[in-house]
């Protein structure tokens, strides 16, 4: 079925969207939140950190060794967290935005929803190549201050969070938030629809905000969407870290600080020069900065730029491993390492 295509599961005179929603911010950002708000309205329904398109690789495989529905299975168990089954899309096309569409729009059609999409960090640095993918697709991107998204990485480490335990997990944060940013612009200048957020007036005027991305999405917002009661965090891992969203009340008190004060001064270079590059209203947060820091030279600009480098090489090996690897060598590895939370 194409995609805009009438579905008899669908209520009648409902089509689906044309094109993919993508919600996207960093990492420990506040996009978790926005989706368990957002997918409570009947006329959305996003996948949870599916990253589909982080496996893009395996789709240039021969159709007849692609196994991409078991590769992506393997990768984040995407399909069990989303109430599907490999033989329920096995039947899909084997190239990617054929895929991609199919498997997203069997989860919307499942809950009656006419848009349809994901929500993931992970594409911070690929917007752009989605947009040629899916030249209809509509963006929501979620800032939070660097400061606090790195203190909201440390809270995550410390409570055991594997992914964000990794060595340089807040330099990928931090430093990719410029990505985003770029990536964020290049779009506005292609003219494609893009709604900013950020996550401190998320949590402070939560009816606002949500009345704000309703308008962008051309749906009817309702107050339900202010709070979590009721959301369906069923796709959310199963991790500490989410026990925020998982509650029924946004929690807005600030959190323990486990900034070190290296770290914050780092970040405080950082913030410093991207006002210097992007001006005085970007990042959005912290809205004052300490006139007195400095911002980085560019030997340290250049050293940071390449031990980030290295880490999302990393980041790509891996990918692409779960892409071609033998699949009986994955499922040995994931036996012994469960897939991220």
């Amino acid at each position: 079925m194409s995609a805009g295509d009438r579905d008899p599961t669908l209520k009648p005179g409902t089509v689906l969207a044309s094109a993919p929603l993508f919600v996207v911010s960093m990492g420990r950002s506040g996009s978790t939140l926005l989706y368990a708000l957002l997918n409570k309205h009947p006329q959305v329904a996003l996948m949870f950190e599916a990253d589909l398109v982080c496996l893009r690789y395996m789709f240039l495989r021969p159709t007849a060794f692609c196994n991409w529905s078991e590769r992506w299975e393997l990768f984040n168990d995407a399909l069990r967290r989303h109430g599907l089954t490999s033989a329920e899309v096995n039947g899909c096309p084997s190239d990617f935005c054929s895929a991609f569409t199919a498997t997203h729009q069997l989860f919307a059609r499942r809950k009656g929803a006419t848009i349809w999409g994901d929500k993931s960090p992970s594409y911070f640095n690929q917007l752009n190549r989605m947009a040629d993918d899916f030249p209809g697709a509509r963006f929501i991107v979620v800032w939070r201050s660097p400061k606090d998204t790195a203190n909201a990485v440390l809270r995550a480490r410390s409570t055991g969070s594997a992914h964000f335990r990794r060595r340089g997990a807040i330099l990928r944060e931090f430093i990719g938030y410029e990505t985003l940013k770029k990536e964020c612009d290049r779009l506005l200048a292609r003219g494609k629809p893009v709604c900013q957020v950020n996550y401190e007036d998320l949590t402070s005027e939560t009816p606002l905000v949500m009345e704000q991305v309703c308008d962008f999405l051309q749906i009817p917002y309702d107050d339900s969407l202010s709070n979590l009661d009721g959301a369906d965090r069923s796709a959310i891992y199963e991790a500490p870290h989410h026990a925020n969203v998982r509650g029924d009340k946004i929690v807005r008190d600030p959190r323990p600080e486990l900034v070190s004060s290296g770290l914050r001064t780092q970040i405080g270079r950082y913030v410093a020069w991207w006002h210097q590059v992007y001006g005085p209203h970007w990042p959005p947060y912290p809205q004052t900065t300490d006139g007195a820091v400095r911002a980085p030279n560019r030997i340290s600009r250049i050293v940071d730029a390449g031990v980030y480098r290295m880490f999302r090489t990393w980041d790509e090996i891996v990918r692409i491993g779960y892409s071609s690897a033998p699949i009986s060598l994955l499922v040995r590895y994931r036996g012994r390492h469960p897939a991220r939370a």
